[in-house]
């Protein structure tokens, strides 16, 4: 067994407290973060390879070799870089429990002071009748100040709370690196593009933790899948009707999900992210209904789709079908490139002299994000407890000390902010009672 003495645990714990260690290890974790946003994160072999070839290489050097040696592909999840982050913790920790929290029991003893030099030389002082001793500790007491007297000895602070602000934002930069790496280890990443009224089983994995568990028996059913257009046919929002179903099929929970407004069940969350026109169906010659495949095309900042039908086995001629979006108008088109009848849903176009034509519905897919992230309760409450931290830090911490003489009572204090409303104050309660 090995034993640590404890003139060597202080020496480390001393060590570990460094503030230059601290500077460093956060300004390493700042060059990492930077590096995982220029890298893209969890992509396939094939994608690194694809943009960071061997040949005309980055820098001359950096191939997609580096990015999977030096595992910077998953670089948040890597060992080396939660190992950089462990430290900094422990960094923070050392610095909390040997600095700081010495320093907070010490501020809250007496610190009384008898020399009238070591008065005179605070930030402001004063002298004051001896008789109004008791008239100066009333003022320091109602303005809530805990006040000591020993002998003719006085001491008073007020605002201890504002010193517990640095412990709170380590406590909560730990917080949010044990959250950050527990989601990272312990959470997964789906992306599914499902059609409206198919059985979704989750496989798409993007983002896998090493010790994620991901349920075999998640099991989606798409009901619907919709969009609203504004008065100016823009898309104001898309909305997936889904069912969580357990093995047999049942129900467990169904909700209208859109942008913003997610599933969330068990620590699993399932976020709306995009949409596709995957098809149609149409009806031809009111007797035989046929489902045309879209491709979609993207130009500009634009989306339509693209497709192809023949009216009849016997004729040659394909029509192009055009459609921009989800308004139930879809566009036919010749050879030619001509537009040959605009449709409606459910409505009967003639196209020749024995053929018609009909739009039943348009087939449509929902893209979902199936997320979960065990440290994401930890990362909210690290938030939490920075947004109380740095509240709580505005409470300025004073300081008052009198000493009393024969014939006169000599006050004088300091406060670590809001400096000049302190003087003020201080002038206020102690300048007219000479």
């Amino acid at each position: 067994m090995i034993f640590i003495k404890k003139n060597d645990y202080n020496r480390l714990l001393k060590k570990l407290a460094n503030l230059q260690l601290a500077i460093g290890l956060l300004f390493i974790i700042g060059v990492l973060i930077a590096i995982g946003t220029v890298i893209e994160q969890d992509q396939t072999l094939t994608f690194y390879k694809d943009n960071y070839p061997e040949t005309n290489s980055m820098f001359g050097f950096f191939t997609w070799r580096w990015i999977i040696n030096l595992g910077l592909d998953h670089l948040y999840s890597s060992v080396w870089f939660l190992t950089i982050l462990g430290l900094f913790s422990l960094s923070l920790l050392a610095c909390s429990f040997t600095t700081q929290v010495p320093s907070l029991k010490k501020f809250r003893l007496w610190q009384f002071l008898n020399k009238f030099e070591q008065l005179e030389r605070l930030p402001i002082f004063n002298h004051l009748n001896r008789t109004a001793t008791n008239i100066a500790a009333y003022r320091i007491y109602d303005n809530d100040y805990h006040l000591f007297r020993q002998g003719r000895k006085n001491y008073a602070y007020s605002g201890l709370l504002g010193r517990v602000g640095p412990i709170i934002v380590h406590f909560s930069i730990m917080a949010l690196i044990v959250g950050s790496s527990w989601g990272a280890l312990s959470g997964y990443n789906i992306q599914e593009i499902a059609p409206r009224g198919e059985i979704l089983h989750l496989q798409n994995i993007v983002r896998y933790g090493q010790f994620s568990k991901l349920s075999a028996n998640t099991i989606l059913r798409i009901n619907d899948f919709w969009i609203t257009y504004t008065s100016e046919s823009k898309i104001n929002q898309f909305y997936s009707d889904i069912s969580l179903l357990n093995n047999n099929g049942s129900e467990i929970i169904r909700k209208t999900i859109f942008v913003n407004e997610p599933l969330q069940i068990d620590g699993l969350t399932i976020y709306q992210t995009d949409w596709d026109l995957v098809g149609l169906k149409i009806s031809l010659n009111s007797s035989k209904d046929v489902q045309i495949p879209l491709q979609k095309i993207t130009k500009v900042g634009r989306k339509f789709w693209l497709g192809s039908i023949k009216i009849d086995n016997t004729s040659s001629q394909t029509f192009t079908i055009l459609c921009n979006d989800l308004n139930g108008e879809v566009y036919l088109y010749n050879k030619q490139g001509l537009l040959v009848q605009k449709l409606s849903i459910g409505e009967n176009a003639q196209i020749d002299s024995f053929n018609t034509v009909s739009v039943k519905s348009f087939i449509t897919s929902t893209g979902l994000q199936i997320k979960e992230d065990p440290g994401l309760i930890t990362v909210y409450t690290s938030f939490l407890l920075l947004m109380l931290s740095i509240y709580i830090s505005f409470f300025s911490y004073s300081q008052i000390w009198g000493v009393e003489q024969l014939k006169r009572f000599t006050v004088a204090g300091k406060s670590n902010r809001a400096v000049l409303s302190f003087q003020e104050n201080f002038k206020r309660n102690f300048s007219l009672m000479k």
